[in-house]
């Protein structure tokens, strides 16, 4: 029997190691499930359908449709300032129109990756996020230099992953952060339509 691997295409240079040990974890550990993830490469404008200069969902899904080992795609970004709703179904159904020989999933996360450490500030050393909403504004990468001594700023490429290895799912779950309902239930979605032709999520 052949054998796949999931394939992770993100867009920030912190993302690559931290989103690797989210992803990882959060299948195995929590979710139980099968399927082995390769190491994330980072991707421009996963935004943009087709991209101007450089990147584009488009030119990454064949990318990796030329991976002979290839058996599931996740797309993850964060959201910006675009909504959610809009934008995910949208390039979904670009997506489906590949018709790729694996599944793919298109997940943004609202409205940055940071938003999945909120829950768990106790467990970073940090206090309580004040906001009214887990997912009231951009802004916590600065929110969290502010909690920092002077002079120290929060740093994708240095905190990331660190910060990452202290989420805890259980609270992160009960905490019901939208976006991390989103990441599970593709992650199950792609394990499930493993050698399935052209499923898209959402």
């Amino acid at each position: 029997m052949k054998v796949t691997k999931g394939y992770i295409l993100v867009e920030g240079h912190g993302d690559v190691d931290a989103i690797h040990n989210l992803v990882v974890r959060l299948s195995y550990k929590k979710l139980k499930l099968s399927l082995a993830w390769a190491k994330p490469r980072r991707w421009l404008n996963l935004h943009q359908w087709e991209a101007q200069t450089r990147g584009g969902v488009r030119a990454g899904v064949e990318f990796v449709r030329t991976k002979d080992d290839a058996g599931a795609l996740l797309i993850l970004r964060d959201e910006d300032d675009k909504c959610p709703r809009e934008l995910a179904p949208q390039i979904a159904g670009q997506l489906r129109t590949l018709n790729l020989p694996f599944p793919t999933a298109y997940i943004l996360l609202h409205p940055e990756y940071e938003v999945l450490f909120l829950p768990c500030l106790s467990r970073m050393g940090f206090p309580p996020w004040d906001k009214v909403s887990w997912e009231e504004r951009r802004g916590i990468k600065e929110w969290l230099s502010k909690q920092l001594p002077p002079g120290r700023s929060y740093k994708p490429t240095i905190d990331q992953l660190p910060m990452t290895r202290k989420i805890d799912f259980p609270t992160l779950q009960r905490a019901d952060v939208p976006c991390f309902g989103s990441l599970e239930r593709a992650l199950i979605f792609l394990n499930q339509n493993i050698g399935n032709q052209g499923e898209v999520y959402p």
